[in-house]
């Protein structure tokens, strides 16, 4: 199935590994088209990144997208993705839950690609609580990580202090934005693009992490640990989404279809650690993945998962409590390119 025309090349806007570097290059193989990946490591940055395409216009747009799930809501609501073609994107390979997941019910401007949870990565040697406390109130002075992902970390503080990673209130995000001036002094870095290096080579005691490559470093280093926190965590969905200034809606479709499909979904997982909610794809992994409850937890512990949801508006106070209580702004850059041999 390949791309008719002039069309020698698609670009897609996606997290780092997520769809893993080989996964596009095969899709790209088989259209007969190159794969080229702007990659970023914050929803903020992605925004942004499409925000600039879409303002040149021309060859720079891009063909597909990776949001996760509060940014699809928020860019569904804006009309700035396609509805999806779902007949010729073999959705019956997704899991019910993914189908039927809250920022698109029924898979109608995104699907699913990649889920997992939030957490903390740390040094199994040493004292774990298996709380938020961990990164809030290290004990013996010990230096800890964050990502750089201003939901994610406001959504912490809030889950630390027992709210809802969502909670807009003023008292909330006072509250929110003091506890991570407390913890301030404690941060070695803010970091998305890596949590594992810091924890397995001594220089943090515990980083924030996505449960995917955190679960994989944990198969990998038996000196490791992830924690979903007491408290509860964020339950995150990376998806596919074709956006509304794509320049051949149908060779995005075709795209998409060649990621869904088992081998290249269980490409991402076995290579990159993320989980997928491909049933057909999880079950050609090997058992210690497949059966790996950090990348695939059970119902208990997803049931003390929240998902984020688009704030509106409110979305630029919890920007603010971010940049005003770690000294930074949304930062992650683009970069990177992956070309089919």
């Amino acid at each position: 199935m390949g791309v008719s025309g002039a069309r020698r090349r698609l670009r897609i806007l996606a997290w780092p590994g997520m769809p893993a570097p080989a996964a596009l290059a095969e899709a790209g193989r088989r259209l007969g088209v190159a794969v080229e990946a702007d990659v970023v490591s914050s929803n903020e940055r992605l925004e942004a990144l499409l925000d600039e395409r879409e303002a040149d216009g021309g060859e720079g747009a891009y063909d597909l997208i990776c949001p996760s799930d509060y940014l699809v809501q928020r860019l569904r609501a804006g009309g700035r993705l396609l509805a999806l073609e779902r007949e010729v994107l073999a959705l019956d390979r997704l899991s019910d839950w993914a189908l039927a997941a809250a920022h698109d019910e029924g898979c109608r401007v995104s699907v699913p690609l990649a889920f997992g949870t939030t957490g903390y990565l740390c040094d199994a040697r040493a004292p774990d609580p298996g709380s938020w406390s961990a990164l809030f109130a290290p004990q013996g002075g010990a230096r800890v990580g964050m990502l750089d992902e201003p939901r994610e970390v406001v959504g912490a503080a809030l889950l630390a202090l027992g709210m809802s990673p969502n909670a807009t209130g003023a008292e909330e995000l006072r509250a929110a934005r003091a506890l991570l001036e407390r913890q301030r002094p404690s941060v070695a870095r803010y970091d998305s693009d890596d949590f594992v290096g810091p924890v397995a080579d001594g220089r943090v005691r515990a980083h924030q992490a996505w449960s995917g490559p955190a679960a994989a470093a944990v198969r990998r280093d038996a000196g490791l640990r992830y924690a979903v926190p007491a408290e509860g965590a964020v339950l995150w969905v990376t998806t596919a989404a074709i956006p509304a200034s794509a320049r051949d809606p149908e060779a995005s479709h075709r795209l998409l279809a060649e990621l869904l499909d088992p081998e290249l979904a269980a490409v991402t997982t076995a290579t990159q650690g993320f989980a997928t909610p491909n049933e057909q794809a999880r079950r050609r992994l090997a058992p210690a993945v497949r059966d790996d409850p950090s990348l695939f937890p059970d119902a208990r512990t997803l049931g003390r998962c929240h998902a984020l949801a688009d704030l509106g508006d409110h979305e630029r106070a919890i920007l603010d409590v971010f940049a005003v209580a770690t000294g930074r702004g949304p930062c992650a850059r683009a970069r990177g390119a992956v070309q089919p041999p």
